[in-house]
């Protein structure tokens, strides 16, 4: 019988696997972003093993599956997630007293006894902030790769820190506008997101509790060295940083396998067949739950406006001064010459802008996003807009401007605007203009929502959502 298994680990975030041998030595591990496509994950995972040569120590061995959705693997031998992390670590750290497990979705501290037995363990909530996928979306909002590039400028700042807050991705994109805004680098966010999340896993985990060493991390967030420093500060003490951090969990399934005895194989590993059809096929045959399932959205009550224009067009971007491509649309032909007013929506997520004539007819309208660099953004939307008339012959001569959204008073600020307007103002200005009896109107941003009511032209009553952004875009 193969005396080597492999587990996989099938995460929130990310897909993991291990080759573990009889005495518990993991041969290999790997980690991938799965972007919501498993059976692509599981490819991949095939593909590697094939060019590490382990395709064939894997014919006829065993496999184990572990994480969210690892029961999906056809009948794949399944182990609980908490009891593959503290497999895991105890083979790497039999003296472990104390493990936090950092992962892309939750945070988890277990506690032992001095024999190594099992004593109790304290959880996040049901909220991922301050977990991998949370820092995850923070480098997203300050266009960086990922987390891990987030990681790096965060371990080399060297300027100040703004205090960043983390127990909510909503007051986290709040503090990142208000700290770009006040001129801080993207190093000292990064820095100061770092410590906002070390703080946030000491005040859950930690304070009040007795966190015994040796204390070792592991998870993903153990491969950010910001993170780590803090935390050891923070509890006064070192922590063992796992090496299997990435993969722990699958490395922890198949020792569990291995320790069971269990001589049960998976379906699909003969030689003849390539690794990755056998692997893709394990998804391939679990069972899809078909009964909980909503049906398919229809719209039955209204009409949904097509959005023509007369020109659509897409400027691109311009990464030597990190601005943005921007979408443009002309929904009149310029004249050769004009006077025109400049409405800006900046906002936490994207940033627009249109140019109407003096009776505030709509001619042309741009988009970006703002990913947490507003007066880029801004300058994007002035360069696409002043290469569309460029383009089109017309001389334009900007009379007025207003800006509103959540950065209306820094741009408004450079730009000097005329008016600077709060987003529920210029929303019913807009659709009074629009539609002269409408008498609700329901807007559903980036990070909130409104639900406000209109008579005769003035707004009577507004409402929208306080902290989650839960339900927006």
């Amino acid at each position: 019988m193969n005396n080597t298994a492999l587990g996989i680990d099938i995460g929130a975030v990310s897909l993991s696997a291990a080759v573990v041998d009889a005495s518990g030595t993991v041969l290999a591990g790997f980690s991938q972003a799965h972007q919501g496509d498993i059976p692509a994950a599981l490819r991949q995972l095939g593909r590697q093993l094939a060019e590490q040569g382990l395709d064939k120590a894997m014919a006829g061995g065993r496999i184990a599956a572990t994480g969210r959705a690892g029961n999906r693997l056809g009948q794949v031998p399944y182990f609980d997630s908490q009891l593959c992390c503290i497999r895991s670590v105890q083979q790497g750290f039999p003296e472990v007293r104390s493990v936090l497990l950092v992962g892309g979705e939750t945070f988890r501290l277990f506690r032992f006894s001095a024999e190594g037995k099992y004593r109790d363990s304290r959880s996040s909530t049901s909220c991922a902030a301050g977990t991998g996928s949370f820092l995850d979306q923070q480098a997203g909002r300050l266009q960086l790769k990922d987390s891990a590039a987030l990681a790096r400028l965060a371990a080399d700042n060297k300027d100040a820190v703004p205090k960043v807050a983390t127990r909510c991705a909503v007051f986290a994109k709040t503090d990142l506008i208000h700290a770009q805004q006040e001129g801080y680098s993207v190093g000292a966010i990064s820095a100061g997101l770092c410590r906002g999340l070390a703080r946030n896993l000491f005040d859950t985990l930690c304070r009040g509790q007795q966190v015994e060493t040796p204390i070792v991390i592991t998870g993903g967030v153990a491969c950010n060295p910001a993170v780590v420093q803090e935390l050891e500060r923070l509890i006064g003490s070192p922590l063992q940083i796992d090496v299997q951090a990435l993969f722990q969990g699958a490395a922890g399934a198949a020792m569990l396998l291995l320790d069971s005895g269990d001589a049960k194989t998976a379906t699909g590993l003969d030689e003849g067949i390539l690794l990755e059809d056998a692997l893709a096929g394990l998804w391939g045959a679990a069972s899809r739950d078909t009964e909980n399932r909503y049906p398919p959205l229809e719209l039955r009550l209204s009409d949904y406006p097509d959005f023509a224009c007369h020109e659509r067009s897409l400027f691109p971007a311009d990464p030597e001064r990190q601005r943005p491509a921007v979408e443009v649309e002309l929904f009149e032909a310029f004249p050769s010459q004009m006077d025109v007013y400049l409405g800006v929506d900046i906002g936490s997520t994207s940033t627009k802008a249109v140019l109407t004539d003096m009776a505030g007819r709509v001619y042309a309208g741009v988009y970006t996003r703002t990913s947490g660099r507003p007066v880029a953004a801004f300058q994007a939307l002035c360069a696409a807009l002043e290469e569309l008339a460029a383009r089109h012959g017309a001389d334009l001569s900007v009379v007025g401007s207003a800006t509103t959204g959540s950065g209306r008073k820094f741009i408004g600020s450079i730009i000097d605007a005329d008016e600077i307007l709060d987003e529920i103002s210029a929303h019913a200005r807009a659709a009074v203009e629009l539609h002269p009896e409408v008498d609700t109107i329901l807007e559903i941003g980036g990070q909130d929502a409104k639900f406000t009511t209109v008579h005769n032209g003035l707004v009577t009553l507004s409402i929208m959502n306080t902290v989650c952004a839960a339900g927006t875009g």
